[in-house]
């Protein structure tokens, strides 16, 4: 059975205080990196290694975080390139008779997508 040391119960009341903070809509930021700095500080018993620890989880969530960065950057600009060649219009044109309102321009889009989706779906699933 695995014992509950101080950092354990640190890393608990940094949790906590994150989301008290969130609920009073506040920032973070401050009370992350202090908790962070305390519970390496408390796990590793030194001080420097403490602020060691700000840096390494700095590295650590940037390293893990890339991959979405680069996702949503990339999706921005093809987004972006659309607008600019107005091909988001061009495609909804043939439909625009049927959308006139929001709700049948939802189930038009729908079951477009959903149309769509039944020729490309395994594609990316066996690749």
């Amino acid at each position: 059975m695995v014992e509950l040391t101080l950092a354990h119960w640190m890393y608990l009341a940094g949790t906590v205080l994150i989301i008290v903070t969130m609920l009073v809509r506040q920032n973070v930021l401050v009370p992350s990196l202090l908790m962070t700095f305390l519970v390496g500080w408390i796990y590793l018993g030194s001080f420097a290694e403490g602020l060691q620890t700000l840096f390494t989880a700095s590295l650590v969530a940037a390293a893990e975080l890339f991959n979405i960065f680069l996702i949503i950057t990339v999706m921005t600009a093809l987004l972006h390139a659309l607008k600019v060649l107005q091909a988001d219009e061009r495609m909804v044109r043939p439909f625009g008779y049927i959308m006139k309102t929001g709700h049948s321009s939802f189930w038009v889009l729908a079951f477009i997508t959903y149309g769509i989706s039944l020729f490309f779906w395994p594609t990316p699933a066996v690749a």
